[in-house]
């Protein structure tokens, strides 16, 4: 026998059904409808974590028109989700104001003590905008790099986002991204993502004893000098990617696809001890406007990343040249090697110049980057590195566009890491 459900339990029912439909409304409200789609957000009821963290205004390095203030907002509301301690923006408004601070790209000595002694910052979050496009498939490239107010600005933590809408398009277009929104957004979580790693579980670095320390400990004599000079560098040429098997010029699996094409180094150690580095604003002939403040951005990313280095502040190297009033029309000369590194205290200089700098494109154009870069030491003078990149976005694809590179920072990043590592085993050849 079939019993049908009576009045009072199919109001019951019905009562239960309007119930679950209204915890789904409230679920696709709060945008967890589809948790595996969804991006990561952490509550605002979260505990404080980390240090003080003063957010500047966004750089706009894109050349081309983007809303900064609301950028601005939306990377200080996901910050503020998920538990960080931020200064309060009506103190760091007042703040610019006193002080005139006009330069967000970067921060100075005396701006950053300042800053601690009023606002009780800890440390400087500065982003830059790379690339920003809404036009279907939107396009975005950001970099962001944490810096310390204590003592000499320094570079604490950095890293990057670059990705497109049409980048992953996935099984019948599912995986694109129309939403320009949307699309930033999830650029502004990875990277506050990848800060709250580094806060949280920072990487434990090797003790090492400070260059800076043993130069002004030890008295100088010409002896050393002259020790230090007589050594001979020996030159080291990467085989040509044309000469490479097909092979090798596949995928990631092998590291040759981004490596420098020509290179030079002197073999000299450099990881014995904890060096500091200075990145000089690189020469720039390319048609990018910014190119060149780019490149050095994902360089000085690539050294805070490896760890062997002690990278100074960008906006110190600034104010410094500024200050000393050093133009630099053709490179770097040697009488400017001896300014900045007496002024900052650094015993590396890097520079370098930038050639072309091309972004993708609706149109099918891969992007291109082409630099040289130097690298100096302080007491001799001497050029320890020098070599010269030069890699498109299609490099080493074959098939499906497996491993294409859609835009010009994710392509500048990879060159950056390889150029890195070639570097780091010539310098430890020697031993």
């Amino acid at each position: 026998m079939i019993l049908l459900p009576s009045c009072s339990n199919s109001h019951s029912l019905r009562d239960m059904l309007l119930l679950a439909l209204a915890a789904i409304c409230s679920c696709v409200l709060a945008g967890c409808a589809n948790p595996a789609g969804a991006s990561l957000r952490f509550n605002s009821a979260v505990p404080g974590w980390g240090p003080m963290i003063a957010v500047y205004p966004i750089e706009n390095l894109s050349g081309a028109p983007a809303p900064l203030k609301e950028l601005h907002e939306e990377l200080a509301a996901t910050l503020q989700r998920a538990g960080a301690r931020i200064v309060d923006q009506a103190a760091l408004d007042s703040f610019f104001e006193r002080h005139w601070v006009r330069y967000v790209g970067g921060i100075d000595e005396t701006t950053s003590a300042a800053l601690r002694d009023e606002t009780g910052a800890d440390a400087v979050l500065i982003t830059n905008l790379e690339l920003y496009n809404e036009q279907a498939p939107p396009r975005i490239a950001l970099m962001a790099r944490l810096v310390s107010t204590a003592g000499m600005p320094e570079i604490r933590w950095m890293d990057s986002y670059a990705r497109t809408g049409d980048e992953a398009p996935g099984l019948l277009g599912l995986g694109i991204i129309e939403d320009p929104v949307r699309l930033r957004g999830l650029g502004f979580e990875c990277l506050e993502a990848s800060m709250r790693k580094f806060i949280m579980n920072a990487p434990e670095r090797e003790h090492k004893v400070s260059a800076r320390e043993i130069r002004e400990n030890k008295p100088f004599t010409l002896s050393d000098l002259m020790d230090k000079m007589k050594d001979e560098p020996r030159q080291s040429a990467d085989v040509p990617v044309n000469n490479r098997p097909w092979l090798s010029q596949v995928g990631d699996l092998i590291s040759y696809r981004y490596q420098p094409r020509t290179w030079y180094s002197s073999r000299d150690v450099l990881d014995d001890q904890l060096r500091s580095v200075a990145l000089i604003p690189f020469l720039d002939l390319s048609t990018r406007k910014y190119g060149a403040e780019v490149l050095v951005l994902h360089l000085a990313k690539q050294l805070v990343v490896d760890g062997r280095f002690k990278v100074v502040e960008l906006g110190v190297i600034r104010d410094k040249i500024l200050v000393s009033r050093i133009i630099m029309t053709s490179g770097i000369s040697n009488a400017n090697i001896d300014v900045i590194s007496n002024s900052l205290g650094v015993e590396l200089v890097v520079n370098g110049k930038l050639f072309d700098y091309l972004e993708s494109n609706t149109t099918g154009q891969n992007p291109k980057v082409d630099f040289s870069l130097q690298m100096f030491e302080r007491d001799t003078r001497k050029i320890l590195w020098n070599s010269h990149s030069r890699n498109q976005g299609n490099d080493g694809v074959f098939f499906f566009d497996v491993g294409q590179i859609s835009t010009a920072s994710a392509l500048t990043d990879k060159m950056s890491q390889s150029l890195l590592h070639r570097l780091n085993e010539n310098a430890s050849e020697k031993r």
